[in-house]
């Protein structure tokens, strides 16, 4: 069975603001390599008033049961999809274990007078008989660990654009 994250965070930025931060490619990137990735590509896939959609392209060491692997690298692809007039976005992440492993989420801004709740989650399924619940709760740590992170990029490129 799935494992989920979810959390919201206010941010100092009106709904406008941080809409754009999120969708920037050099935010996605700032956000990736923060996470530990060794490179990182975004390529626009179709853009319209409605909706965007992006790719981002990461290098990483290569990640097991056992931990990091500094001697070989992975790649992964995550595709993001703004629904622009609503504000969400829903998100998929294909790597290594693609076939095994399903991740996905979502982003969400709720206006908060002049600052912005941006609730996110995200969610794990790993299919692997008798460890897949405990490798997505060991992912589900990761995660948690990761938002902190994340969340001051956030702050970081609010910043900048004051």
């Amino acid at each position: 069975m799935a494992q989920r994250y979810a959390k919201t965070t206010r941010y100092p930025a009106n709904v406008e603001k941080l809409l754009e931060i999120l969708m920037d490619p050099d935010f996605q990137v700032a956000r990736e390599k923060v996470q530990g990735s060794l490179e990182v590509t975004v390529k626009d896939r179709s853009r319209s008033d409605d909706q965007y959609i992006y790719e981002v392209h990461t290098v990483d060491y290569a990640k097991g049961i056992t931990g990091i692997d500094k001697s070989k690298t992975e790649t992964a692809l995550a595709v993001y999809t703004w629904d622009l007039a609503n504000r969400r976005c829903r998100w998929t992440w294909d790597g290594p274990h693609s076939n095994r492993v399903k991740v996905w989420g979502h982003l969400i801004l709720h206006v908060a007078g002049d600052e912005t709740d941006l609730e996110g989650d995200f969610h794990v399924d790993v299919s692997v008989p008798l460890v897949g619940g405990k490798i997505e709760r060991e992912v589900i740590k990761e995660t948690i660990k990761g938002w902190d992170r994340y969340e001051s990029v956030v702050r970081k490129f609010i910043a900048e654009r004051e």
